[in-house]
């Protein structure tokens, strides 16, 4: 890529940073216009004080009576005091209620996104856009933009009145200040890119130690442990590295700021002295111009550190703009739904009462994970009756979980077409489509929470009893019931056998009481006792609902009404277990590795 493309990318991300920054705060524009004006008010209440003292010392110079003056200061301070209050507590609230915002659209968009979308990024940079990026929105709102403007407001109230003590002085100290601000201006953008790399870093590390502690078994048993810690500290590296350039940019540039004042100071001090000799000027107006000097520092840092901040802000607003690249699965409002209330939707109707009709069609499903991906499903033709069981079983690479996924819509055809009930997915809501299938994925995962919790999930207001009559079913519920808290004992996934994820999921897959319910492998992990659970269970449903199997479970095979053999995303044959054991040769091959897997697993 040239350097001028560059250029135009770098501009055109910049503005999109800009543009998400302004949208996430325009919902608070005015609670941040009006603390914006209170620190204003604040401001300029402070820029009384070296006045004021002007006057006493004249007052005291002159003998006459210096009350009102001290009464005006306190009023003021009062003024500012509470002003500065107000300001704080209603930024405050904006920027967290602007950080709940910015958490509650990531989710929403890693929730309700498309599944290949959102699952191509790393789940740990993902999460840290909400949990590290969001905060500093809120920052930059209460220590960026308002501080900002007020110290901007500060430096014009104070460049007035020092121009209403002493032109000629004000016009050396602007000189001076052009110089040092131009300067500060070329210092302080480079440290917010030194920030904005450094927030990077830290997303790639928590990637890299998510996906570490999640795999701690398999890294420990490898002795993987030090190259693992490497690949963290890299990028932990990489972030001190541009942490600590940011903050000796940052620190250069306040000493820059406080250095440079400190010089106009004196310059301010020589030539006030001198005016001061020649009567020009008052002592009592050098002191108030002089404080105005050395009030000075505190908005120029101000004004530093909130174009830092806003920096900071923008390089946040960046991380969290890349969330919008998500695509969000269609929404539901106008798509046909299979269940109206209490009404069918017509579109199936007909189909639903006719008992013959496959429940579930690929009708020549093609399908890939990405645009310029290869095809994992091409030409795919399978009909799925509305009872029984369909196995399906094939070599690694052959669809079978695509094909899941695309019952799912997790992911969509790129040709061809599924149909429920005879209605087209795409005429469908994803929750319509998903509302009729159960799904027990080969990685059983839980939700954080008890046992209770991981099976009411399945179905809101189930009973306690519908509870233990499926446990018992697969051969979990004196387990269970010897556990201090039984249905309500916590889950840790890092802590709870394979095994036992595995009957939950399958648990709450049989409390669904969904049409169609998806098992894939899920024998693979089991025991004899819970295996033989599982293949009871599974016939049992198959009875009364469709049921479609991923296995090289032999017993599973005997036992489904139908097998599809799939190889290189199609449909290579279809037959029963014995049908095509004795007809085809990659089946058999299939089903010998089984065997020789099961045989030496159980020597072991």
């Amino acid at each position: 890529m040239s350097a001028k493309a560059d250029k135009a990318a770098a501009a055109k991300q910049s503005d999109r940073s800009w543009a998400t920054y302004l949208g996430l705060l325009k919902p608070y524009r005015w609670q941040i216009a009006l603390g914006a004006l209170l620190g204003v008010i604040a401001t300029v209440t402070g820029l009384w004080a070296p006045r004021i003292m002007e006057n006493v010392i004249e007052r005291l110079a002159t003998g006459t009576s210096f009350r009102g003056d001290i009464i005006l200061f306190a009023v003021l301070t009062f003024i500012g005091l509470v002003t500065l209050l107000a300001q704080w507590l209603m930024l405050s609230r904006a920027g967290e209620h602007a950080v709940y915002d910015v958490r509650r659209n990531i989710t929403h968009r890693l929730l309700f996104g498309r599944v290949s979308d959102v699952l191509s990024r790393p789940t740990a940079d993902l999460i840290s856009r909400a949990t590290s990026d969001a905060p500093l929105i809120s920052l930059s709102v209460a220590s960026g933009f308002i501080s900002f403007v007020t110290a901007i407001a500060g430096i014009i109230g104070t460049l007035i009145f020092m121009g209403i003590i002493d032109p000629l002085l004000l016009g050396v100290t602007l000189g001076a200040l052009v110089v040092l601000s131009v300067f500060m201006g070329l210092v302080m953008p480079i440290a917010g890119r030194e920030r904005a790399k450094s927030q990077d870093a830290v997303g790639i590390m928590s990637n890299e130690l998510d996906s570490s502690v999640g795999s701690l078994r398999t890294i420990k048993a490898l002795r993987a442990e030090q190259s693992r810690s490497e690949a963290v500290l890299t990028a932990a590296q990489d972030a001190r590295k541009h942490g600590v350039r940011s903050a000796i940019i940052e620190v250069l540039g306040y000493e820059l700021g406080l250095g440079g004042m400190q010089i106009i100071s004196v310059v301010v001090l020589g030539v006030g002295a001198y005016r001061v000799s020649q009567g020009y000027l008052s002592i009592a107006a050098l002191v108030a111009f002089f404080m105005y000097t050395t009030n000075f520092t505190f908005p120029l840092l101000e004004v530093a550190d909130g174009f830092s901040t806003i920096q900071t802000g923008l390089a946040a607003s960046k991380r969290i703009s890349e969330i919008e690249d998500i695509q969000l699965e269609e929404p539901d409002d106008d798509k046909t739904s299979l269940v109206m209330g209490d009404k069918t939707s017509p579109v199936i109707a007909d189909s639903i009462r006719d008992l013959t009709t496959p429940i579930l069609e690929f009708e020549n499903v093609s399908a890939q994970y990405s645009p310029t991906g290869t095809e994992v499903v091409s030409g795919l033709n399978l009909a799925i009756p509305r009872t029984g069981h369909l196995a399906i079983v094939g070599p690694p690479g052959a669809g079978k979980t695509s094909a899941f996924s695309l019952a799912m819509r997790f992911i969509n055809p790129t040709t061809g077409s599924i149909k429920l009930d005879g209605a087209p997915y795409e005429q469908l809501p994803y929750a319509a489509v998903r509302e009729r299938f159960a799904y027990v994925d080969e990685d059983p995962t839980i939700v954080p929470g008890t046992i209770r919790d991981n099976l009411a999930i399945a179905r809101p207001g189930i009973s306690e009893k519908e509870m233990w009559t499926v446990l018992d079913a697969i051969h979990s519920g004196d387990a269970i019931r010897e556990l201090p808290d039984g249905l309500d004992t916590k889950l840790v996934t890092a802590t709870t056998s394979t095994g036992t994820l595995q009957r939950l999921a399958i648990a709450r897959a049989l409390l669904q009481q969904a049409d169609i319910t998806l098992f894939d492998e899920v024998t693979t992990q089991a025991d004899y006792r819970t295996a033989d659970a599982i293949h009871e269970a599974i016939a049992e449903l198959a009875q009364q609902r469709a049921v479609i199997t991923i296995t090289d479970d032999e017993d599973l095979l005997q036992q489904a009404d139908q097998v599809v053999l799939l190889e290189n995303g199609h449909v290579r044959a279809i037959g029963t277990h014995q049908e095509l054991a004795a007809s085809d040769p990659l089946y058999r091959e299939q089903i010998g590795l089984t065997k020789i897997d099961a045989v030496n697993s159980h020597t072991k």
